[in-house]
């Protein structure tokens, strides 16, 4: 049983799968789509549970620091409904994100210099953060 952690933006999926053992994060990939194709998103993640076995999928879910929601948020939500009609057998949670991508950039900028790279990476590394946290913290 693998973990897919995603990152959702407008136009990009952020992507990282747990081993075999859920010990380690691997950053996968910044998949792109056209800007709100959700459905392209959604296929690529139906692909991606079919090639890892994923039984788990967590989803950012973008609270503000207040806890209150944004409009990252109810698009969050609305893909989660999208996954959540399309991979039965699949246990899909929203997960709190906050500050994800703020980490992963500070990851990327000890690799990076360019800030354009670093822009284009940024999701992926988001879902590589929650990913460690939740194989840290919540996966006993």
């Amino acid at each position: 049983m693998r973990i897919l952690s995603l990152d959702l933006g407008i136009k990009s999926l952020g992507i990282c799968v747990s081993d075999p053992s859920n010990i380690i994060a691997i950053p996968l990939e910044n998949f792109m789509f056209e800007r709100g194709n959700f459905i392209i998103a959604k296929n690529k993640v139906e692909s991606l549970v079919k090639e890892f076995n994923i039984k788990i999928i967590l989803l950012g879910h973008p609270l503000r620091t207040d806890g209150m929601k944004s409009e990252a948020t109810e698009m969050s939500e609305h893909f989660y409904k999208i996954l959540k009609e399309n991979l039965v057998g699949v246990n899909i949670r929203l997960y709190d994100e906050r500050f994800s991508t703020q980490r992963g950039i500070e990851l990327l900028k000890n690799k990076y210099k360019d800030p354009a790279t670093i822009r284009e990476l940024k999701d992926m590394a988001a879902a590589y953060t929650m990913l460690i946290d939740f194989l840290t913290y919540n996966n006993s």
